[in-house]
């Protein structure tokens, strides 16, 4: 009888331990904490962190991938750090970011030279004398606020009618309107994530926060070091966010029954909850939010997330032998085309003509040897599929056109490119607001930030950029809105 009662005393102990805290194999884990948050990007680890510090340890994060900081990402490239992902502080006045990492002093205002940067084909028929103050004047339309909220148009749309009235009254001729508005509209698309900038609607861009300040604020050791930060590593006392993160763990479905909470994992692992932080990025949950959970979430939830904007801004890094444009560039190479242009550069192309797409190189921070290209949209996308030989031979092509008879361009030893389009973690890069989203009458921070409840107490809790109401598409907005969802939690 003390046999038969040893053990099921060991029999029961074995099955708390599965059912609680305990680990057997990876399809039948099942532990139970008090919040889990889906992702350790910045708006999870904002979240995390704000939990831990208010002495809240009852959490886990799962993450998809193997590391940190989800949108950014620094990297070695040879002997340099390059950013993938997020790479300055826009703005001070205003910034958490900047608050917080300007008390370490880890940032300096960086200084560009807006003029004598543009380079033009030697038989282009672009005037050069004028580009300088078009793209002054141009440049401040978005800026107009009130003017964007009245057009209540696409971003496209409400450009296009105010330059072509500034190019009338100027008397500009029609190659160097091409070119400045060209060029003007891909650097919009990079600032603003969308690949199209028929597709962004006036209005709620026109929501958009800008702190004060500088727009480029630069980092002396990286991006990364902001997630260091917030752990509190360079404190002395750095909270256990690494050991509350499960790495590779891509969850698949989020159900709730009342206030209990499942989340199920691709590899079969099965953790419990009271609440659970989503701040996984709206590229993924236009792909998921239909199957992911259960109950279905709200038609106006599942419209804005059909609704709004979200497209991916790609890099492409290249290591030369020797920095050939140092004394002649003061910051960046940015590129020019008439429509003419375009189609002559395409019509010659070896690699398609895909490179014109490229709005600039720039000299990266504190890297001698290294220039850094933005692309957006579709054009990324295909960068995305092609090999490393084949990027650096079509931007080579792109430098040969338009320096290569008046600079010795040094053969380049390396290449990297950022791939966020094709990452299935994030499906793309930064949220924007669309024509269609603006038309549905509600932004996403007022729908898809709103927590689903259960008895006026919330369960799943949405976080990260595109929820936030004037800062999406940023670092701070995740930031914050990671805070915002941890302190409703703390306030329970």
């Amino acid at each position: 009888m003390k046999r038969i009662l040893s053990l099921y005393l060991f029999l029961m102990i074995i099955f708390f331990v599965i059912t609680t805290h305990g680990t057997t194999e990876t399809g039948s884990i099942r532990e139970k904490y008090k919040v889990i948050i889906v992702g350790a990007g910045v708006a999870g680890i904002g979240a995390a962190t704000h939990l831990l510090k208010n002495n809240f340890s009852d959490i886990a994060i799962l993450e998809a991938s193997n590391r940190l900081g989800g949108r950014v990402y620094t990297a070695e490239f040879g002997d340099f750090l390059i950013e993938y992902g997020a790479q300055w502080v826009h703005g001070q006045g205003g910034n958490p970011v900047y608050e917080i990492a300007e008390h370490y002093k880890f940032l300096y205002i960086q200084t560009w030279d807006m003029g004598k940067d543009f380079v033009k084909h030697s038989d282009s028929k672009i005037n050069m004398s004028a580009v300088n103050w078009l793209f002054i004047e141009a440049v401040q339309f978005f800026g107009n606020a009130n003017d964007m909220m009245l057009c209540n148009c696409s971003v496209e749309h409400y450009f296009n009618n105010k330059f072509n009235e500034l190019v009338k009254d100027n008397n500009i001729d029609e190659y160097t309107a091409q070119a400045v508005a060209d060029h003007i509209k891909r650097t919009q698309s990079i600032r603003d994530g969308a690949g199209n900038l028929d597709e962004e609607g006036s209005w709620g861009s026109a929501q958009y926060f800008w702190p004060n300040g500088s727009f480029s604020v630069a980092w002396k050791n990286g991006y990364h070091s902001f997630i260091n930060m917030l752990m509190g590593k360079y404190e002395g006392t750095e909270l256990p966010l690494e050991q509350k993160t499960k790495f590779n763990k891509v969850v698949q479905t989020i159900k709730w029954t009342g206030n209990e909470l499942e989340v199920t994992c691709e590899d079969g692992s099965h953790y419990f909850a009271d609440h659970v932080i989503v701040t996984v990025s709206l590229g993924v949950l236009k792909v998921s939010a239909k199957t992911m959970f259960n109950p279905p979430l709200s038609e106006s939830k599942l419209a804005v997330i059909e609704a709004h904007g979200f497209d991916v801004v790609d890099k492409i890094f290249i290591h030369f032998e020797k920095d050939w444009w140092i004394f002649n560039f003061r910051y960046k190479i940015t590129f020019l085309w008439t429509n003419e242009d375009k189609q002559r550069f395409k019509n010659q192309s070896k690699y398609g003509g895909w490179t014109t797409e490229i709005v600039f190189f720039h000299y990266v921070e504190n890297q001698p040897r290294v220039l850094q290209g933005w692309l957006t949209g579709d054009t990324a996308r295909l960068m995305e599929t092609l090999t490393d030989d084949e990027v650096i031979g079509a931007v080579m092509e792109l430098l040969n056109w338009f320096v290569g008879n008046q600079y010795s361009i040094s053969q380049p030893i390396n290449v990297t490119r950022s791939t966020w389009a094709s990452n299935r973690f994030v499906r793309g890069s930064l949220s924007f607001p669309s024509v269609k989203s603006d038309r549905l009458g509600y932004s996403a921070a007022n729908v898809l930030a709103e927590p689903i409840l259960f008895n006026q107490t919330p369960v799943v809790l949405f976080a990260g950029e595109a929820t936030s109401e004037k800062s999406y598409a940023s670092v701070q907005g995740g930031l914050e809105t990671g805070w915002r969802e941890a302190t409703r939690i703390l306030n329970l």
